[in-house]
């Protein structure tokens, strides 16, 4: 029987960047509005802050900078 362990991080040809796609449907317009002023309040784009929150969420961290008082 074939041993089909995975023991490489990255498949031949890979590149260790990945691409999420949001659509509006994947969260609430509530949580959207929310996203989006906080990213506001921090002084940076909706992008960047969903980037540094995955960014954590994916090394199991959990993203820490202080929500801003919506």
């Amino acid at each position: 029987m074939p041993d089909d362990t995975i023991t490489d991080t990255h498949t031949k040809g890979e590149t260790p960047y990945a691409t999420v796609k949001l659509t509006p449907t994947d969260i609430e317009p509530k949580d959207w509005a929310f996203l989006r002023e906080w990213a506001d309040r921090l002084g940076v784009s909706l992008e960047v802050l969903l980037k540094r929150l995955l960014t954590a969420a994916a090394i199991g961290q959990v993203y820490v900078e202080k929500i801003p008082e919506i």
